[in-house]
C-alpha cells in the first residue's frame, strides 16, 4: 500500500496545507545501466521572466502548464479565484481566465487541476471519477466518467510535488488510481500487490489496470512513504518513488516495469523509516526534512528527464516545517538522458528556488523565484528563472 498526500491551499502571506492520504501499488525487476554521454549541468540564467500579478492570484502555483503555439502560454491554476489563468509570454501579461460553474446545469463541482493536452483538448479536473474536456475558448465543456477499477479511488492528477499529469495516447489515458488506506498500518505483503496506474478509454470512460504494481521490498527494511511521481516519453512510463533510488521503467501499459539505477549523490544509501506510533509532528518533520526524491518531469524539447532530490536537513521548530511544505531550503535536480543514463546532477542550496513551481519550455527548465526567503521577491509578480542546460565546465 502507498499514500499519497495533496496540498489543497496555499495563501499570499500564509500557508495552510490539508493533507490527504490514499494508496496506490507498483512492481519490479533489475537493470543498472551507466552512462558514457557528456556531464551536464543546469546553469541559472539571471534573466527572469516577470509576469504581473491581481490581488487573487498567490505567487505559489498549484498547477502550471506551458503550451508552445505562435503565441506561447503559460496555464496557472489560481486556487484563490478556482479558475485556470492563462497568460501571454510574448506580451508576460494575462490573456484569460477559463472560468466554471460550481452549480446548475454547466456545473462541475470544484476545480482541483488541470492538464492542456492541446488548445482543443484542456483537460478539467473535478471530483475524482468525473472529468471534463474543454478548449481554450471554452466552446464546448464535455464530461467524462471514469470507470474507477474495484477498490481504488481516482484517478489522481497532480502537477507537484509528485506529479501525475495523465498520459494521453490516441482515445487511452494512462492515470494513477489509489487504494485507501492508513499510512502506518501499510504492511509489504500488502503494499506490493497493489497497482500504479489504470488506463481509461476517453470514448466511455472504463477502466483496468496496467501491470504497473508498486516494487517488492519497499517497506523490508522499515516504514517509507509510499509516494511517487510519474512521467512519460513517447516510448516509455517511468515512476521514481519517495525512497526508491531505482526508477521504475514500463515500455508500454501491458508490460512490467523494469528498474534502473539512479541514485543521487546527495542522498545516503540507506533511507531512514518512519515510527509505526508516529504522532503528526513526527510524521511531518519525516516528510520535509528526510532525504527523499520528488518530482519527475521530461523534457520532450531536450529528451531528458528531470529528477527532483532532497537531501536530509536540520530543522528549529514546528514553524519551519511549515514553510518547508512549499518551499523547500536545499535540493538537488539530476539530469537523465532518454535512456536513463545519468548526465549530471545540480545542487542548488540557498538559491532561494521553489521546486514545486516549475515549467518546460523550448528555452529549457524555468523555476519560480517567489521563496519568501528571496530578498528579491516582489510579492505582486510571478518571477521565473531559467535553468540552462550546458556542458559541465563550459
Amino acid at each position: 500500500m502507498s499514500i499519497h498526500f495533496l496540498f489543497l491551499s496555499f495563501f499570499r502571506n500564509g500557508l495552510c496545507i490539508m493533507l490527504f492520504f490514499c494508496i496506490s501499488c507498483g512492481s519490479i525487476s533489475e537493470n543498472d545501466q551507466s552512462s558514457n554521454n557528456v556531464a551536464r549541468e543546469l546553469r541559472i540564467n539571471e534573466n527572469s521572466i516577470q509576469i504581473p500579478l491581481d490581488e487573487e492570484t498567490s505567487h505559489y502555483s498549484m498547477g502550471l502548464d506551458y503550451f508552445k503555439s505562435e503565441r506561447p502560454l503559460l496555464f496557472n491554476f489560481n486556487h484563490l479565484k478556482k479558475c485556470i489563468q492563462v497568460y501571454d509570454m510574448q506580451e508576460k501579461l494575462l490573456s484569460k481566465e477559463m472560468k466554471f460553474e460550481k452549480e446548475g446545469s454547466e456545473g462541475i463541482g470544484s476545480l482541483t487541476g488541470f492538464y492542456v493536452h492541446d488548445l482543443d483538448s484542456i483537460f478539467i479536473f473535478t471530483t475524482p471519477g468525473t472529468m471534463y474536456l474543454t478548449d481554450l475558448e471554452q466552446s464546448y465543456l464535455s464530461p467524462i466518467t471514469l470507470e474507477i477499477p474495484d477498490g481504488y479511488v481516482g484517478p489522481v492528477f497532480r502537477a507537484a510535488p509528485f506529479n501525475s499529469n495523465p498520459i494521453i495516447r490516441g482515445d487511452k489515458m494512462l492515470a494513477k488510481v489509489l487504494v485507501p488506506a492508513r499510512l502506518l498500518d501499510m504492511e509489504e505483503s500488502q503494499l506490493s500487490q497493489q497497482f500504479l496506474s489504470a488506463e481509461f478509454s476517453l470514448d466511455n470512460g472504463k477502466g483496468n489496470f496496467s501491470a504497473h504494481k508498486y516494487p517488492k521490498g519497499y517497506l523490508e527494511e522499515g516504514l517509507k512513504a509510499p509516494y511517487y511521481s510519474m512521467a512519460a516519453s513517447p516510448d516509455r512510463v517511468v515512476y521514481s518513488f519517495f525512497a526508491d533510488h531505482r526508477l521504475h521503467v514500463a515500455e508500454g501499459v501491458s508490460s512490467e516495469t523494469k528498474t534502473v539505477a539512479a541514485k543521487s549523490q546527495y542522498l545516503p544509501e540507506i533511507f531512514p523509516s518512519l515510527s509505526r506510533t508516529a504522532v503528526q509532528l513526527e510524521y511531518m518533520t519525516y516528510l520535509f526534512t528526510s532525504p527523499r526524491y520528488e518530482g519527475l518531469i521530461y523534457d520532450k524539447y531536450r529528451e531528458i528527464y528531470y529528477r527532483f532530490c532532497y537531501p536530509s536537513i536540520e530543522i528549529s521548530g514546528q514553524e519551519e516545517i511549515n514553510q518547508l511544505r512549499g518551499y523547500p531550503k536545499d535540493f538537488s535536480i539530476m539530469i537523465l538522458d532518454s535512456e536513463l543514463n545519468i548526465l549530471g546532477e545540480t545542487r542548488f542550496t540557498g538559491k532561494h528556488l521553489v521546486p514545486n513551481n516549475v515549467f518546460v519550455a523550448e528555452e529549457g527548465l524555468y523555476i519560480s523565484a517567489n521563496h519568501p526567503d528571496n530578498p528579491n521577491l516582489k510579492e505582486d509578480w510571478l518571477e521565473f528563472k531559467l535553468l540552462e542546460l550546458v556542458e559541465v565546465g563550459s
